[in-house]
C-alpha cells in the first residue's frame, strides 16, 4: 500500500509540474493584449472562439479501419533518417545580393529584393518545447544566427514549433527591424522580447508595404497552437512578397485547397513558389500537402519555378527523409514543372538555380548499408 501511495504522489506531482510548465514556460508563448483581442474578435476568420479554415478541415483524418498506430512510430523504417550529415554549402552572407535567395533548411529562407533582406520562419534550434525531441538532422556546414547578414524583416507563417523558434526570436528581437505575423502571433513575440512597435499583425488578404516591398498574408489550410489549450487561437497563413523585380509565394504549412488557384489568379504569376513538401501523412491529408499536391499547387499558383521546402531537417513524420524529394521530382517531370533543388546554404536566383538531385547519392549509400546489414 505504501508503494502505491508513493506512486500516486509521484503521478500527481508529475501532472502538477507538467501543467505549471505549460502554463508558465516562455517557450509556449504569450497572452493576447486587449488590442490584439479586439482585432481577433473582429476577424471574419475567427468563428465561435477560434480561427477557422475557409473549408471544413480535420487535423486528423484517420479512419477507424486503418491499422496504423503508435507502433508505426516505434518500429520505423531503416531509411527514415539520414545516416550521415546532409551535404550543404558553407553559407556566405556576402553572396546574398539583390534578387538572391538562400535556403537554410526546413521553411527558413533568406531573400533580398529592393535592397531589403527578409527571412521566413527562422528556426535554428529544435522543433519542440523540450530538449529531447525535435532536434534537427546534422548537416556538413551548420548555419547559425551569427552567420546571417543584417536582416531587415522576419515573416512568420504560424506559431508551430518548426516554424516559430522562441530561442531564435529572442536573439533576433535585437537585430531585426520588423516582424510580420498572422493575427495573434504578436503575443508570442512580445513575450520573447520583441518591441510591439516592431510587429505588424495581418489578417488574410491584408497587406503592408515595407520599404517598397508589399507583404500580403494569404489563406492556408492548417491550424495553430503551442500548448495544450490554445488550438487555433492564432491565425496561420501563406505570404505573397512582391517588389518591382520579384513576385514570391511562401506557403508556410497547408493542405491542398482551391485557395492556391485563387491566389494564383489574384496575385500570380509568381517568379518562384516556396511550397511545403514534407512531414506529411495520410492521417494529416487535409493540413499538409502530399508531394503530388505540391506540384499541383505550383501549377495553380502559376509559378515559373517551384522550390520544395519543409523537408530534410526534422523527423516529423513516418516517411523516409528523402521521399518528399523523390516523389515531387517524379511528379514534376510528368507535369513539366521546373524545380529548383539547391543545397542548404546555397545562394541562387530565379535565373540561375541548381537542379541537381543531391539526395540520390545518399539514397544509394543508405540502400547499400541496409543491404549489408541484412546479408
Amino acid at each position: 500500500m505504501r508503494v502505491l501511495k508513493y506512486f500516486g504522489y509521484t503521478v500527481i506531482l508529475c501532472v502538477v509540474v507538467s501543467v505549471l510548465f505549460v502554463l508558465y514556460a516562455p517557450v509556449f508563448g504569450g497572452s493576447q493584449s486587449m488590442e490584439s483581442l479586439q482585432r481577433i474578435n473582429n476577424s471574419r476568420n475567427f468563428v465561435e472562439g477560434k480561427f477557422a479554415n475557409q473549408m471544413a478541415t480535420s487535423v486528423s483524418t484517420r479512419s477507424p479501419d486503418r491499422k496504423s498506430s503508435i507502433m508505426d512510430w516505434v518500429f520505423q523504417q531503416d531509411d527514415k533518417n539520414p545516416t550521415k550529415p546532409l551535404p550543404s554549402r558553407l553559407f556566405n552572407s556576402s553572396r546574398l545580393t539583390e534578387g538572391k535567395f538562400a535556403w537554410l533548411g526546413h521553411s527558413t529562407l533568406l531573400m533580398k529584393t529592393n535592397s531589403v533582406v527578409m527571412m521566413t520562419d527562422p528556426v535554428f534550434h529544435r522543433a519542440s518545447p523540450v530538449p529531447v525531441i525535435g532536434n534537427p538532422f546534422p548537416v556538413q556546414h551548420p548555419i547559425s544566427i551569427n552567420d546571417l547578414p543584417a536582416v531587415d524583416a522576419v515573416i512568420i507563417s504560424h506559431d508551430h514549433y518548426d516554424h516559430l523558434d522562441h530561442q531564435a526570436i529572442r536573439i533576433l528581437s535585437k537585430r531585426v527591424d520588423h516582424f510580420f505575423v498572422p493575427l495573434g502571433v504578436r503575443a508570442h513575440l512580445e513575450r520573447w522580447g520583441v518591441d510591439s512597435r516592431n510587429i505588424t499583425e495581418l489578417d488574410w488578404y491584408e497587406s503592408e508595404v515595407y520599404r517598397g516591398v508589399r507583404l500580403t498574408l494569404a489563406p492556408a489550410r492548417h491550424f495553430s497552437g503551442r500548448g495544450l489549450w490554445d488550438r487555433d487561437s492564432t491565425l496561420w497563413g501563406s505570404w505573397i512578397i512582391s517588389s518591382d523585380s520579384l513576385n514570391v509565394y511562401f506557403s508556410g504549412d497547408s493542405g491542398y485547397s482551391d485557395a492556391f488557384k485563387t491566389i494564383g489568379q489574384r496575385y500570380g504569376p509568381f517568379d518562384i513558389a516556396f511550397l511545403e513538401n514534407g512531414a506529411y501523412n495520410l492521417d494529416w491529408a487535409q493540413i499538409h500537402l502530399m508531394p503530388e499536391e505540391t506540384v499541383q499547387a505550383s501549377i495553380d499558383l502559376k509559378a515559373r519555378l517551384l522550390f520544395p521546402i519543409h523537408w530534410s531537417k526534422f523527423d516529423l513524420a513516418l516517411h523516409p527523409w528523402d521521399e518528399p524529394a523523390i516523389r515531387l521530382t517524379r511528379e514534376a517531370t510528368i507535369r513539366n514543372v521546373t524545380v529548383a533543388s539547391p543545397l542548404i546554404g546555397e545562394v541562387f536566383d530565379v535565373r540561375n538555380y541548381p537542379e541537381t538531385r543531391w539526395w540520390e547519392s545518399l539514397r544509394a549509400e543508405i540502400e547499400q548499408i541496409i543491404s549489408s546489414l541484412r546479408s
